[in-house]
């Protein structure tokens, strides 16, 4: 059995505070290092016949319970011990405080600037000197041609101005390094704002160009076509004119929804809807997106494999942006006819986006004026930034093939039915939920 099981519940909570054991054994070595150093041990004898003498020491030990504060309040603490060690002088031929008030220095000199610390610095140096000089006093008893008082106060006077200089210099310099340390601490807190930032803003470009793409390149070839059949085609036209006003205002959606995320956390944004933001797209979306694409007049064979899943919100989002501008990029570059098979494969850990289309080098050509140079790349980013992986290239049947696998962030199986191969010319029904 210990000790401590004998003790009640309530001893054996209490911890003393770290400071505690730190001070105590501080106070404790320098206060041993001044007895040592500047005590009179011949004072010593008389103390049974004169328990009086005994008092020098006490005061110096209780001239150590301001320092306790030192932290707090450094330019306080120190006039203490400049009073209290003035003030000791009269007594000083027993035991001469000289530690106090260089523990004192240390803590202005590490809490306040350096003009501060300087000047405390030089007003140290009246209670060290009286101390010196009461050192003198009590060993003019000893002086011998061996001890000459020369020698001691030259001896007592540099031990206390290295001590001086000493916890001046130690305190100013740990001041430099807690600065430095906190302006290294500002940087790294700056650079990781400054990667936020920028991690943000990428996201950012990422989203508005898979927003205005899909939708400008469908408003382009919707006003091209109308633009061939001006004179004759009149319901062409009417068609093509309905689907730019319901692109533009399903683009206008997606860029409201997009400020709204953006002005979410600002408190001076209060506008009306904030807190009831329109969900992101997913691929339970995507039925939609087919339709656009064949009023446009390029329909899409979609090709979905596996049980579908539940997706993570941003992969899922992931997910659909992949599809969206990897079959605007198809319009883009390939044309109407380009024939473009979107494929889903639904695996254990994962789920395998595939887009092919036929090339057509003559729509190739004129669809390099509608892009802006940051599909790819965006799709690149998302697709990294969802754990996935993505390629895309000629393919060796002759055509252009885009190919992403994403992780599949929750394991469980959807509700909704499927069967291991499902093949149909734009089966939206077929789309997992």
């Amino acid at each position: 059995m210990k000790i401590s099981d004998l003790m009640p519940n309530s001893i054996r909570m209490i911890h003393m505070p770290p400071w505690v054991k730190r001070d105590t054994l501080l106070f404790s070595a320098l206060y041993t290092l001044n007895f040592i150093i500047y005590s009179s041990w011949v004072e010593l004898a008389e103390v049974p016949a004169r328990p009086w003498v005994l008092l020098p020491w006490l005061y110096g030990l209780v001239m150590f319970v301001p320092l306790l504060w030192r932290d707090e309040a450094p330019l306080v603490v120190f006039a203490t011990q400049w009073v209290l060690t003035v003030a000791a002088w009269p007594f000083s031929r027993y035991y001469a405080p000289v530690v106090g008030i260089v523990v004192a220095l240390y803590s202005v000199a590490l809490h306040r600037t350096r003009r501060v610390s300087l000047l405390a610095l030089l007003a140290s140096c009246i209670p060290l000197g009286l101390e010196l000089l009461a050192i003198l006093n009590a060993n003019a008893s000893l002086y011998t041609p061996v001890h000459d008082p020369v020698e001691v106060f030259a001896n007592n006077g540099a031990l206390l101005v290295v001590a001086a200089g000493w916890a001046w210099g130690l305190g100013w310099v740990n001041q430099a390094t807690r600065r430095r340390v906190q302006d290294l601490e500002r940087e790294r807190q700056a650079a990781r704002e400054a990667d936020v930032l920028a991690t943000e803003r990428r996201r950012i470009a990422r989203e508005l160009h898979d927003i205005v793409s899909h939708a400008v390149t469908g408003i382009v070839f919707q006003a091209a076509g109308a633009a061939r059949v001006a004179d004759t085609g009149f319901a062409q036209i009417r068609q093509a004119l309905v689907h730019i006003e319901t692109t533009g205002r399903q683009v206008m959606a997606e860029l409201q929804r997009l400020v709204r995320v953006l002005e979410v956390g600002d408190p001076a944004s209060h506008a009306p809807g904030i807190g009831e933001l329109s969900p992101q797209p997913g691929l339970a979306d995507l039925p939609e997106l087919f339709t656009s694409l064949q009023d446009i007049g390029m329909p899409v064979t979609v090709r979905v494999e596996g049980i579908p899943r539940n997706l993570d919100p941003s992969v899922d989002l992931a997910a659909y942006r992949i599809v969206q501008e990897g079959l605007a990029n198809v319009l883009k570059h390939a044309g109407k006819n380009s024939n473009p098979r979107l494929r889903l494969v639904w695996e254990a850990h994962s789920l395998l986006i595939q887009i092919d289309n036929d090339t057509n080098l003559a729509e190739t050509h004129r669809g390099q004026t509608l892009s802006v140079g940051r599909g790819l790349v965006g799709l690149h980013e998302r697709t990294q930034a969802a754990g996935g992986r993505l390629h895309a290239g000629p393919h060796h049947n002759g055509g252009y093939r885009l190919t992403a696998t994403l992780p599949l962030a929750t394991p469980e199986v959807s509700s909704v039915p499927g069967h291991s191969s499902q093949e149909g010319h734009m089966d939206h029904g077929k789309m997992p939920a």
